[in-house]
């Protein structure tokens, strides 16, 4: 084939997905392409954007053998906003491509399989998000007639949408008050408008990016005037779960799908099994959540947390739902706190809950040497938690007793795995 440049035109068929929602295919035996908007199998025109190394990447100009799985995206946005990347997928085929991406980050990494992988998805995969962070769009007076959106696929540039559909409708209802706020107490800084909805759905907590960027007097004066129904807060709001009451800052982590929440928590309780007396180390550990809800039945829960902010919303959390002499936090990292917290193999259960990049190589080579009997690893990221996986299963003392898939992000990519690990005997 002919050097290629960008917006060259080429049929292609599609072979599998990879994380990221791109589709690979190979035009000829020297050329790969990761293609944006397809599904595996179709055959498809597709444009050149960019290319990175020796792979190209492109975009779906015309479908040419579409897959029976092929739909219309509801969003207007489509394809321009790069928020979502499966809009075009049929919901259930999207959480067989899911499954389908895992098995091939295990077996990239030589991690043996269960033989059954469960995938938990949502009734209503619409409307799911209780936070989002929108970007500030400037218009043709800056931010004085700006709007609010979200970058463009496979760039940096912003669109400005009027709806999202995987937002929750208390936030999306709310973009023309958020607009209004940001246009009128708004500089040219302002970057970013973080939303989180709170108080079951009757409250919203706004923090700007930068804070000094926007004017505190322009939400309290929105507040005041009481437009819409909408309760504005900036420092921090409650969410409930399970008869419990949680208070969350916006730079706190929390499960933005607190929907689709209990799916993912029900699912770790299955992997710790009878906990009853134990204890549970909550690595990772957030807001303490899910240690408030187990501390019902453990002797106590441990949870490990670095940000000061996030430990200590999470011992007021354990005060407010009276779980405060059975939920303690230990304010350092997860891979120096492990080692030093002297970890009973029989008798101690781990949850690791780490960021996408995985854990720190230095928690898996402790785990591998000294780990309890029983983890629990709540992963975000297919290639992270197998090349974990590696470390701990395919040349480690554990075996895989139970992977699940709970689908937190619909219409995305995004894929999020509950792994339960267990000593092998012997």
């Amino acid at each position: 084939m002919t050097a290629l440049r960008a917006g060259e035109r080429l049929r292609v068929v599609c072979g599998q997905m990879v994380h990221g929602g791109l589709c690979v295919a190979h035009p000829d035996d020297a050329t790969t392409v990761l293609v944006d908007g397809a599904i595996p199998g179709e055959t498809v025109e597709v444009e050149l954007r960019f290319r990175k190394s020796k792979t190209w990447f492109a975009s779906v100009a015309s479908v040419i053998d579409a897959s029976p799985h092929r739909v219309a995206a509801p969003c207007p946005y489509v394809p321009d906003c790069g928020g979502c990347q499966l809009q075009h997928v049929e919901y259930s085929h999207q959480l067989e491509m899911k499954r389908a991406i895992v098995l091939d980050a295990l077996q990239h990494q030589g991690v043996p399989a269960p033989q059954s992988i469960d995938v938990a998805g949502m009734d209503e995969p619409w409307r799911y998000r209780w936070r989002g962070e929108f970007h500030v769009v400037p218009g043709g007076q800056g931010v004085s007639d700006a709007g609010l959106g979200f970058n463009r696929a496979r760039s940096w540039r912003p669109i400005a949408v009027d709806d999202c559909l995987i937002h929750h409708r208390a936030i999306t209802d709310s973009l023309p008050l958020l607009g209004s706020i940001v246009r009128t107490g708004g500089t040219a800084d302002l970057r970013v408008l973080h939303v989180t909805v709170g108080d079951t759905g009757g409250e919203l907590l706004i923090r700007a990016k930068p804070r000094r960027a926007l004017s505190d007097a322009a939400i309290d004066d929105a507040a005041v005037r009481g437009e819409g129904e909408m309760r504005l807060a900036t420092d921090s709001t409650s969410l409930t779960w399970r008869g419990h009451s949680y208070r969350v800052t916006p730079d706190a982590f929390i499960q933005v799908n607190w929907q689709q929440m209990d799916a993912l928590y029900a699912s770790v309780v299955r992997g710790l099994g009878d906990y009853s007396g134990k204890r549970i180390i909550d690595a990772y550990a957030g807001v303490g959540v899910l240690a408030v809800e187990l501390a019902a039945r453990a002797q106590t829960v441990v949870c490990v947390e670095s940000s000061r902010a996030t430990a200590r919303m999470g011992v007021l959390n354990a005060r407010l739902n009276d779980a405060a002499d059975k939920v303690t936090y230990v304010l350092e990292p997860v891979e120096e706190a492990l080692p030093r917290l002297g970890v009973d193999p029989e008798h101690d259960l781990l949850i690791l809950d780490p960021p996408r990049a995985g854990c720190d190589s230095r928690v898996t080579a402790w785990l591998a040497l000294a780990g309890p009997d029983r983890v629990v690893y709540v992963s975000c990221d297919p290639a992270t938690l197998a090349r974990d996986l590696h470390v701990l299963v395919a040349s480690g003392p554990y075996r895989i007793a139970r992977l699940e898939i709970v689908d937190m992000f619909p219409q995305t990519y995004h894929v999020e795995c509950v792994t339960t690990l267990v000593a092998r005997e012997g």
